[in-house]
């Protein structure tokens, strides 16, 4: 089971590298961000989209509704500043969750029946959250690659070396 010390730690960690990783997708421009460059969801915008995707089916699943199908392959947010402005909206959701989401409430299951498929496992709930902060992290790792690729340098990707994390006070 996870504690909310964890959710703000991934939370606040996640937030960090998400403005890192669109602080550099802005310095390389529509045309870099929009490049098939052979990842998994072809370029960094559609991998970025991706992302958001999964986190807003993960936020719907744990409020207890199945999340919304989406064509494979196809952007969800197709503008930029509005992927950008839905990011900085789930960064503020998993932060709030930190505060909000009880222990008990992180334990229950949920179990949905899916009408266009199988019915779907009862999941307890803390195993989305682990979820959702490890994909994110797996998808921005590729996302990091490419602008490595690129020779943009994107920083320090380890949580006890995050700005304010204070590890390592004095």
């Amino acid at each position: 089971m996870i504690t909310n010390d964890y959710i703000e730690e991934m939370a606040t960690f996640s937030r960090w590298q998400n403005d890192s990783v669109y602080q550099c997708c802005e310095q390389i421009g529509p045309k870099e961000r929009a490049m098939d460059r052979g990842m998994f969801f072809g370029s960094i915008h559609n991998t970025l989209d991706h992302i958001c995707v999964v986190n807003r089916s993960i936020l719907t699943f744990l409020d207890g509704t199945l999340p919304e199908r989406n064509p494979p392959g196809q952007a969800v947010w197709p503008d930029w500043d509005e992927l950008k402005s839905i990011r900085l909206e789930q960064d503020g959701l998993f932060s709030a969750g930190a505060r909000e989401w009880t222990e008990s409430w992180l334990a229950r299951k949920i179990t949905k029946r899916d009408p266009q498929g199988d019915d779907l496992p009862a999941i307890p709930r803390w195993v989305m959250v682990v979820q959702v902060f490890q994909h994110q992290t797996h998808h921005r790792s590729q996302v990091t690659s490419a602008l490595h690729s690129l020779g943009i340098d994107y920083g320090s990707t380890d949580i006890p070396w995050r700005p304010g994390a204070g590890y390592f006070a004095g």
